[in-house]
């Protein structure tokens, strides 16, 4: 394997062959006079020994000893297995990844694993094989991997990255995501899969991570040309979101959300399409660059009850948010999860520097929201719903129409696994809620549920993936609901209690 990741890679598989060398039964040197083929695929054995036997059957290979499709048949079966020790998987794959006389299908074998691959390890020897062979029919493949977030390595140090890199070494990643974008490479597979689709939405949130700045994305969104005959009609409709309603999505699944909003203008937002782009005019100069879809309703609601709202900075918008929370008692999380810090940090005050101009609007509106009688009298119906069901956690959105505010509950759809201490949205009130304020869940497994009051991590991560002002409603007692809002950048604010 020619590659400049070799060294590291070697390296990583050398400790672990040391840590893993005296555990498990045989020790770690091959089993003698056993077929190394089959000692490979032993899960009694140490990952240390199979990844040996792995070594000695690819050398029987190389020397004419041993038949090379039944190595190769042998090898992508262990890549497939999700059970099998990761660095035995990646020893695998380097097997047959290198395999000369069987190019298209080791490219087909990295084509349909690495998008879903979990694994670092089998993730680091695909994109160096993609990397090594120059294949750039891989890049959606590569795209996808990249999108998934890792928070423990930064986005520029991991190997889909390194390949990118290798690949387009004279284009901005962020362009070679936008070309992806507008022309997938990819089949839509069976009916409902749209497989093509899941890499638009990848590579967006890649452009999204590598273009932060609005303007930047804005300019990207602007120069960017060709594609396929739907990437240039996705091309079109976010442009005229852009122009109408001053955003440009920031991630892939705000993709989904728009392309929605645009779909539905003629016909059930037509009237608020127009009041959100009246609205839009309101804002000042200096906070509409600042915009993302998550603050366009709260604009638009604004405009309609609360102009002056619009043409305040952010510190007077925090002010005003300041005098409504004073003397509200807060319920800070005890319960820690993965680590989430809880004490205080739902106050404003902790909050307030992650908090942008539309953010703080978001809050007054949802504030607002929830001080209207058939808004609690709507939460408090789903949140006991929520609670009768134990194999599950229910939500529903926020929205507002000519007649005042609304709260809509969504059952959790059956096929869902079943958590009660999870949130799964159904896909139908995702699609439904373009022109919602916020998205809400409930901790009510217990009707006193202080400890748990405030988003999980989980909650955290869902609001980061879609790019939405949440709510979270967790029990302080029959009749009585905390009220914690949150945002895809993690902070938090505690709105308070709520009564039935």
């Amino acid at each position: 394997m020619n590659s400049i990741w070799k060294p590291a890679w070697c390296v990583v598989v050398g400790v672990l062959l040391v840590m893993l060398s005296g555990c498990g039964s045989s020790g770690g040197g091959a089993i003698r006079g056993d077929d190394p083929l089959l000692t490979a695929r032993r899960a009694d054995v140490t990952a240390g020994v199979r990844v040996q036997a792995i070594t000695q059957a690819k050398a029987m290979v190389e020397a004419g000893e041993a038949d090379r499709l039944v190595l190769r048949y042998a090898m992508k079966e262990m890549a497939w297995a999700l059970d099998t020790p990761e660095m035995v998987r990646a020893a695998a794959l380097e097997a047959v990844l290198w395999d000369e006389e069987s190019e298209e299908d080791s490219l087909e074998l990295v084509q349909a694993m690495l998008p879903t691959e979990p694994d670092r390890g089998p993730v680091s020897v695909m994109a160096t094989a993609i990397a090594d062979h120059g294949w750039v029919d891989a890049t959606p493949a590569l795209v996808r991997s990249l999108a998934r977030p890792m928070a423990t390595v930064a986005d520029r140090e991991r190997s889909e990255f390194r390949a990118l890199r290798v690949l387009y070494p004279d284009r901005p990643i962020e362009e070679v995501a936008m070309g992806i974008f507008l022309e997938p490479q990819t089949d839509a597979g069976a009916a409902g899969l749209r497989l093509d689709m899941r890499v638009r939405e990848a590579a967006w949130d890649l452009v999204g991570r590598f273009t932060p700045d609005g303007a930047a994305r804005t300019a990207l969104l602007y120069g960017a040309s060709g594609g396929d005959e739907e990437g240039s009609a996705i091309l079109m409709k976010l442009r005229h979101v852009s122009e109408v309603l001053g955003v440009v999505p920031e991630r892939g699944e705000e993709v989904r959300w728009a392309l929605r909003l645009v779909e539905e203008q003629g016909d059930r937002l037509g009237i608020w399409w127009e009041q959100t782009a009246e609205a839009m005019g309101l804002v000042r100069s200096e906070e509409r660059s600042g915009l993302a879809l998550r603050h366009v309703e709260a604009v638009r609601w604004a405009g309609q009850h609360r102009a002056a709202w619009l043409g305040a900075d952010r510190a007077s918008l925090l002010g005003e948010l300041a005098g409504r929370l004073k003397g509200r008692q807060v319920y800070s999380r005890s319960k820690s999860i993965r680590g989430l810090a809880s004490a205080n940090r739902e106050r404003l005050a902790a909050a307030r520097d992650d908090l942008a101009w539309g953010d703080v609007l978001v809050l007054l509106v949802i504030d607002e929201s929830l001080a209207d009688a058939g808004v609690r009298s709507a939460v408090f119906a789903a949140a006991a719903a929520d609670h009768n069901d134990r194999a599950s956690e229910h939500g529903g959105v926020l929205w507002a129409d000519s007649e005042g505010f609304h709260a809509r509950h969504f059952s959790p759809r059956g096929t869902a696994t079943p958590n009660d201490r999870r949130f799964v949205a159904p896909r139908e009130m995702i699609d439904y809620s373009g022109a919602a304020l916020a998205h809400f869940h409930f901790h009510v497994a217990d009707w006193r549920n202080r400890d748990y009051a405030g988003p999980s991590p989980g909650d955290l991560d869902y609001a980061a993936r879609f790019g939405r002002a949440c709510v979270v409603f967790s029990g302080l007692g029959r009749g009585k609901l905390n009220a914690d809002v949150y945002f895809p950048n993690g902070a938090v604010v505690d709105l308070g209690e709520i009564r039935e």
